[in-house]
């Protein structure tokens, strides 16, 4: 065990388990060896040797490995699921806010709370790969929690994390690993997680709810954090799994070996954060993808079928943010009178031929669909249900149920935006209302501030 204050830090046996695995690999060492070098440079040694580990390829490749095996050991989830009970907590989902929560109240001096994931993997929309198939909006910067511009903050902060994702990188605008790897450390030092959990209602029992899961027999708790993220992308039913693909689909098939194999003529429905990653994917300007190559894989033409972006090279750089400024030069002809990207702006249905995608009449090997996310039902827990909830100032940094002892967090919890907000311009860029950086801290201030479960 480490000699530290527990409101420093708190290992738990996964985390020292994870250190000692590592400790005896070889490559996966290094990175933990030389990290210690600058030990005093952290806050503690905890966070030294987990940066560390994230540094170095292969030691973050083998943690994620034994990190995966803990939490899909059947023996050790049915022993966790058996030991459930009023007086804990659960968390649905394991992303970004299952992790601020989790981290929040057990540094708070709270117990552990329950998170049930209905995937394999753990660690929500950044860890939907376990390769990095797409850059964060963010830039990469060392600070603590902000708002945008302000000086010293740092836009992927989480809060209650053993180590932030400024430690992960160098880069400008960091993959959706390196953010996954900071997610799913935390949960392994601040939560119980199980994997293959998936909720389908909710309901009240006793003091307490009932939990029922699919597959599973019902778990009883007495407290329910609703961080179900931004749910499950719309048009799952255009979507054939081969030549449509909603965004999940394609992140996952880029992230496979050969992923553009066969993809001459592409098409994209959508014109949000979603679908510039994917047309950046198809350009070759996204993380590299496995075993692809330019002479090989190269996608000839890319229309991109949106009512909201500028079809010029002009008008882009005018109008869209430095993030994707890169997109900008291919809306234009090359010097063979070639334009590799053409915005088409109208709404669309595509449908799924054998082999192809139809759209309009013309014929893609691949269509990606990005056009937005849809709840997840789960009965008892429908927004209809949940009402703003206030903390001191009148800040609403969550929503509660009004029956049940239950509370939405995160961009599910679609929380207004405030007048200081507006007044700052947060509002101004309509992706921000779910942006981590706004809701990352609502969620802390709610696991902050939230009594014992049994003084509910």
């Amino acid at each position: 065990m480490y000699n530290a204050s527990p409101q420093v830090f708190q290992p738990s046996t996964q985390i020292e388990s994870l250190l000692a695995a590592v400790a005896v690999k070889q490559d996966a060492a290094q990175g933990l060896r030389a990290m210690m070098q600058r030990q005093s440079e952290f806050p503690n040694p905890l966070a030294a040797k987990l940066t560390g580990i994230a540094l170095n390829p292969y030691g973050r490749e083998y943690a994620d490995q034994v990190l995966d095996a803990w939490w899909s050991d059947e023996p050790r989830r049915q022993d966790t699921l058996s030991a459930s009970s009023t007086d804990r907590e659960v968390i649905i989902g394991s992303g970004c806010h299952a992790a601020v929560y989790a981290a929040t109240r057990v540094l708070s001096g709270h117990p552990k709370p329950l998170v049930l994931e209905r995937n394999q993997r753990v660690g929500g929309t950044f860890a939907m790969t376990g390769r990095p198939t797409f850059y964060l909006n963010s830039r990469n910067r060392p600070g603590t929690a902000g708002l945008a511009g302000d000086q010293g903050a740092s836009l992927n902060y989480l809060p209650g994390a053993p180590i932030q994702a400024a430690n992960v990188s160098m880069t400008e605008y960091q993959t959706n690993t390196d953010m996954a790897f900071v997610i799913r450390l935390t949960l392994a030092q601040y939560a119980e997680v199980i994997t293959n959990a998936t909720v389908t209602s909710v309901v009240r029992d006793g003091p307490g709810v009932e939990i029922a899961m699919a597959d599973r027999d019902p778990l009883f708790a007495g407290r329910i954090i609703d961080a179900r993220g931004l749910g499950d992308p719309t048009g799952q039913d255009l979507a054939n799994g081969s030549t449509i693909l909603t965004f999940p689909q394609f992140m996952a098939r880029m992230g496979g070996m050969w992923p553009l194999r066969g993809v001459r003529r592409a098409a994209v429905v959508g014109g949000g954060d979603a679908g510039k990653c994917a047309v950046e994917s198809f350009l070759g300007i996204a993380p590299q993808p496995f075993m692809a190559a330019a002479a090989l894989d190269s996608v000839e033409r890319i229309d991109w079928y949106s009512e909201a972006l500028p079809a010029t090279c002009d008008d882009w750089q005018r109008d869209i943010r430095g993030r994707y400024q890169a997109i900008g030069r291919y809306l234009r002809p090359d010097r063979f009178g070639t334009q590799r990207v053409n915005v088409v702006n109208r709404q669309v249905r595509p449908v799924a031929l054998p082999n192809t995608g139809l759209i309009d009449g013309r014929t893609y090997d691949l269509v990606v669909l990005c056009t937005g996310n849809q709840e997840t039902d789960i009965d008892g827990l429908d927004l209809d249900s949940f009402d703003e909830y206030p903390i001191a100032a009148g800040t609403v940094v969550a929503r509660k149920h009004y029956n049940l002892p239950a509370f939405r967090v995160g961009p599910h919890a679609q929380l207004p935006i405030t007048t200081r907000e507006r007044q700052d311009g947060i509002a101004d860029i309509p992706a921000n209302a779910v942006a981590m950086f706004r809701t990352a801290n609502k969620t802390a201030a709610l696991a902050a501030t939230l009594p014992a479960v049994a003084a509910d």
